[in-house]
């Protein structure tokens, strides 16, 4: 640890204490806090067998430098320390009336004028200041001030101030900073604060001081923030600066300044890059693998300091997979993940169930289901569930492109390549994806020969540019959909059915709303922000609506609602007209029809019929067991009494005539569509 001396001229001053020392040393340790240690000495207590020997000696003048020479071993070590005020104390004078006389008195004509040549240096120059001589008459006087000293102003002064203890200033921290070489982060923090608290004796010096204080705050915040590991030394490898990711890339924990950068590190052979401009070199440490860049820094055509720059090759890994984070910013994002999607379906239940396992690897996915059914909904919520949810989803619908320009988007070209073409050439959809997600919708649309191309790109992971000769590596995992039957494309020719296999290695087929009957009303109520509620008839009536757009078709009528209704219950009035109508046209059918239903009525009572079917889609809708045993409970509960027998029969007929479907073991009786419809008709 470094050490100071500070040297009075003595310990006691007018038959009192001297504090002199003891301000100077506060001071000090106010910058430098325990990183020196620092020692009084007083001149008039000095004997031959004092010595000082420490690292830097304070004085208070530069006539104490003769009188302290011989008690000191290196006179070099030696420095005068230049004194200012506190800001507090000087305000105050601000009261006092412009071109006052004002007395400055202190023990001292020696320190009178130096506090009078402290005070006009540091811009006091309002009022005239006086110094103060022990013998004249100042009664023409009635300001007076003093650092410290108010006891030697003249009773008969009505006006003091007392500015103070003295305090060290700016350039004399520097010097001892300097000398001492111990600057560190924390130093020049307490050095900033200090230097808030004190006028300085030079307004060029206050003014760079403060600017070069905080663009060095600057510029240690702006090395903390690099992905790099950053370091300056001077030529033979001193550290100059060191920011925190180089201490975390080498497991740095301590104060590595002034240290040489082969010393702290002498696992790798840092000496080998000093005599070379520029060296690179892939070096490892402690199972990390680093990349690591030197270059010179050159001054007048003279090498002054060295600049290292370290990357991880993970984080340099890293670096370039989210390259493509541009692609976020143009959208190419999954905005949708599992618990996005709605619904209380078995069978969609079980879908999301298998998708959440499959999202977990990097196979390949084809998805199918009517047009509306949600199939990219699906794919980001894939996406979203893999451990490639940070890098792009990239959507592109094979149908709503035009065949021309499909090849080059998917695959990009090269400059030049034909009529047209961007001089820069383009990236292509693949490329862009890459690391990420390719969702290929309608990928039954896809041209025969683009069909070949998606096929080696799926094999080979492989890209070739349209007009390029180099092939692109990618790593892209790819879900494609399709609304129409793959099967029936390949017999008609449409389908490569080598690429439907490879496409087809997960398949995942989404039911239309009509066969999920139960998930109308839940999502009608979230596309409506649950602001609605469905009046019974109305209910029925959606129901028993085919839904040809599925949920896409829902949507836009939950927004007709929202926008149209002037009630918060749904009816009839509330729908759009074309619905109403197919609605109106549903019931006249079944009106025109009532036949369909006459071998049921043959067998069984109408009334009990529908008890039993209403039973039945009640249960189902509760989410409880339409076995048997609840069906008979369910209908005693409301006077309607049959036998077991008479029901068992009933349920088979229903079954045959498809109103109800029965599930094996315990899963119980579940209402069809056609069961749905008797129901609506029953009911009218």
């Amino acid at each position: 640890m470094k050490s100071i001396a500070i040297v009075t001229d003595s310990m006691k001053k007018n038959n009192r204490p001297s504090n002199v020392g003891i301000i100077i040393k506060n001071n000090i340790n106010e910058i430098l806090a325990d990183t020196v240690n620092i020692n009084n000495y007083y001149i008039d207590t000095l004997n031959s067998n004092n010595k000082i020997n420490e690292d830097l000696i304070i004085i208070m003048a530069r006539s104490r430098a003769f009188k302290i020479k011989n008690y000191v071993n290196d006179k070099n070590n030696i420095i005068v320390a230049n004194r200012t005020f506190l800001k507090s104390s000087i305000e105050q004078l601000s009261s006092i009336p412009e071109n006052t006389d004002v007395l400055v008195v202190n023990d001292n004509i020696e320190t009178v004028l130096e506090s009078v040549s402290t005070l006009y240096s540091i811009g006091v120059k309002h009022i005239n200041l006086i110094p103060f001589e022990n013998g004249k008459d100042y009664h023409h006087i009635n300001y007076a001030i003093s650092p410290s000293e108010p006891e030697f102003i003249p009773n008969y002064i009505e006006n003091i101030f007392n500015l103070e203890d003295r305090v060290i200033d700016i350039p004399t921290m520097l010097l001892i900073i300097n000398h001492l070489e111990i600057n560190t982060k924390q130093i020049q923090q307490n050095l900033y604060n200090y230097y808030q608290k004190i006028y300085s004796t030079n307004y060029a010096i206050r003014e760079n001081y403060d600017a070069l204080l905080t663009r060095t705050e600057e510029l240690d915040y702006l090395l903390d923030l690099s992905h790099d590991g950053i370091l300056l030394t001077d030529t033979n490898g001193k550290i100059i600066i060191a920011n925190k990711k180089f201490k975390e890339i080498f497991n740095i924990y301590s104060t590595i300044k002034d240290q040489f950068l082969h010393n702290v590190i002498n696992e790798i052979d840092f000496k080998a890059s000093y005599s070379h401009d520029f060296y690179e070199d892939l070096i490892t440490f402690k199972k990390k693998y680093i990349n690591f860049e030197k270059k010179d820094i050159i001054h007048f055509d003279k090498k002054v300091k060295m600049y290292f720059n370290f990357q991880e090759v993970t984080y340099i890994k890293k670096l370039e997979q989210n390259l493509s984070q541009k692609l976020r910013q143009k959208g190419h994002i999954a905005r949708y993940e599992f618990k996005d999607i709605i619904s209380e379906s078995k069978e969609m239940k079980k879908i999301i169930k298998i998708a959440n396992k499959i999202a977990k690897t990097d196979l390949t996915v084809l998805i199918t289901g009517e047009s509306g059914t949600g199939k990219e909904v699906l794919a980001q919520a894939i996406h979203n569930a893999s451990s490639r949810k940070n890098q792009p989803f990239i959507a592109i619908n094979g149908a709503a492109i035009p065949e021309n320009l499909l090849e080059s988007e998917l695959f990009g070209y090269e400059r030049g390549s034909f009529t047209g073409a961007s001089k820069a050439g383009k990236k292509g959809l693949f490329e862009k994806a890459n690391n990420g997600t390719i969702f290929l919708d309608e990928i039954g649309d896809m041209p025969n020969h683009l069909q070949s191309k998606l096929l080696r790109v799926l094999q080979e992971q492989q890209i070739a540019p349209i007009g390029s000769e180099n092939i692109i590596d990618i790593d892209v995992r790819v879900i494609a959909a399709t609304n129409k039957n793959p099967m029936e494309m390949i017999k008609n020719g449409n389908f490569r059915k080598d690429l439907f296999y490879r496409l087809n290695v997960f398949s995942l087929e989404l039911p239309p709303l009509r066969d999920r009957k139960s998930d109308i009303q839940i999502l009608l109520n979230h596309f409506t922000n649950n602001k609605f509620k469905c009046s019974e008839k109305c209910s029925i009536l959606l129901k028993n609506y085919d839904w040809p757009g599925n949920i896409r078709e829902l949507n836009n009528v939950a927004k007709y609602v929202t926008t149209l209704a002037e009630t918060s219950e749904i009816n009839a009035d509330s729908l759009p007209s074309y619905l109403v109508s197919e609605i109106s046209n549903l019931q006249e059918n079944n009106k025109n029809n009532i036949n369909e239903f006459s071998i049921i009525n043959e067998l069984f009572n109408e009334d009990l019929t529908y008890q039993i079917l209403k039973t039945i889609k009640f249960l189902n809708e509760i989410k409880k067991t339409a076995g048997r045993k609840h069906i008979l409970e369910s209908l005693r509960n409301r006077d309607i009494k049959i036998t077991e027998n008479y029901l068992r029969k009933s349920l088979k007929t229903f079954e045959k005539e498809n109103f109800i479907v029965i599930k094996k073991g315990r899963s119980g009786s579940y209402i069809t569509e056609t069961g749905d419809k008797y129901l609506l008709k029953t009911n009218m």
